[in-house]
Order: C-alpha cells, then sequence, then structure tokens
C-alpha cells in the first residue's frame, strides 16, 4: 500500500515542471509558424505578419473577456486589468495589477516576460514584440468597447524588451458611459439570471 502512496508535493513539483515545459513549446510553436509562413510567402514583412497574427488572437482574447465583464460594476475597469494579469501569468508572465490614486485609472506591470527571451531565439526583433503584444491588448480594448459602448484606452509607458526594467500599461476610462448601463447586465445587453431577482441575501427596503 506504502506505493502507492501519492506526494502531494512532489506531484505538484511534476506539474509545475511540465506546465513550463508546455509554455516553452507554445511559444516556440509561435515562432515556428512565424518562421514557416514567412518562408512560404516572402513576400511579407515580419512586422506585418506578427501584427496580423496577433490581432487574430486578440479578437478570440475578448471573447472570453466579455463573457466574464460587468459594466454595471465600479470594478470594470480593474476587472480588464485582472483578467490581462491572468492571461500574462497563465503564459509563465510575472504580471501584477496595480491600482491608481487617481479614478477612472489602474496598471497592469510586468516584471519578467520569457517572449523577449524566444524572439531573440527566433530571429525577431524587440520591437516586433513590442507592438505584437501591444496588438493583442489593443484589440482586445477595441472589441470591449465597440460592445460595451465604453471609452477604455490603452498606454503602454514601459516595456522590457526596450530596455525598462518593467512592462507597464495603462488602463482608463471616464464614468459616462455608466450612466446609460443598467445595473446587471451583461455585454449583450441581457439581464443576468437573478440580477433583478430577490434571493435569500437580498434584503426589503426598510429589512434588517
Amino acid at each position: 500500500m506504502a506505493d502507492n502512496v501519492v506526494d502531494p508535493e512532489k506531484e505538484l513539483r511534476t506539474l509545475l515542471v511540465k506546465f513550463d515545459a508546455l509554455g516553452n513549446i507554445t511559444r516556440a510553436t509561435w515562432y515556428e509558424f512565424r518562421q514557416a509562413a514567412l518562408d512560404m510567402a516572402p513576400q511579407l514583412k515580419p512586422m506585418d505578419l506578427a501584427l496580423h497574427a496577433w490581432e487574430v488572437v486578440g479578437h478570440d482574447t475578448s471573447k472570453a473577456y466579455v463573457n466574464s465583464l460587468d459594466l454595471s460594476k465600479p470594478t470594470f475597469l480593474e476587472d480588464i486589468a485582472r483578467l490581462i494579469v491572468q492571461s500574462s501569468t497563465m503564459m509563465g508572465e510575472t504580471a501584477r495589477l496595480v491600482k491608481s490614486s487617481k479614478p477612472g485609472e489602474v496598471f497592469v506591470e510586468w516584471d519578467r516576460c520569457p517572449w523577449p527571451e524566444f524572439a531573440r531565439k527566433y530571429g525577431a526583433t524587440m520591437e516586433e514584440d513590442v507592438l505584437g503584444c501591444d496588438m493583442w491588448f489593443q484589440t482586445v480594448i477595441k472589441d470591449i468597447n465597440e460592445i460595451f459602448g465604453t471609452d477604455v484606452l490603452l498606454e503602454t509607458t514601459h516595456a522590457i524588451p526596450r530596455g525598462d526594467k518593467t512592462c507597464t500599461r495603462r488602463l482608463s476610462m471616464s464614468d459616462k458611459h455608466k450612466k446609460r448601463h443598467e445595473p446587471g447586465k451583461t455585454a449583450g445587453g441581457t439581464s443576468k439570471p437573478g440580477a433583478n431577482e430577490p434571493t435569500a441575501q437580498t434584503k426589503k427596503p426598510g429589512g434588517k
């Protein structure tokens, strides 16, 4: 029976090693497909190819994001930032949300990212790495604005591939749109299940 005992710490370490390896395979595959595309279509400019590829990724990413966002919540902008952090950490990056003292403003900061290393390995420029990442996030923000009718802006203020210590992106949004948006509505304008129905935790006016 002792041989069948599972060591949780050992299993976790094994999974982390596999996760790290899978992340490296994913990044390598990205640049291998990039090279294959350039070999098959030498008339393409590497930057144009990279930007279009990341635009495609951005549209796909935004489909997942909008289902997790609710404009009626005061944390709408922070929730976008949290989704970006989640996407980044899932790819092996170190990212965090940094709140601002100003209303309608939040930052996402990265101090570790393995993508520049793979860009160098496969002959891509650092600027392609930065602008490709920007295209991904800008496309996501564009889609969110179109769906929610918002004016979220994303600005890259620092970038590791450009020699900065961090990658930092500033997100901002005015609050004028919230007045037009009814509480409990999703991106499609439909009410969330139970949004207007009393629950066990809902207290009636005057109730305690």
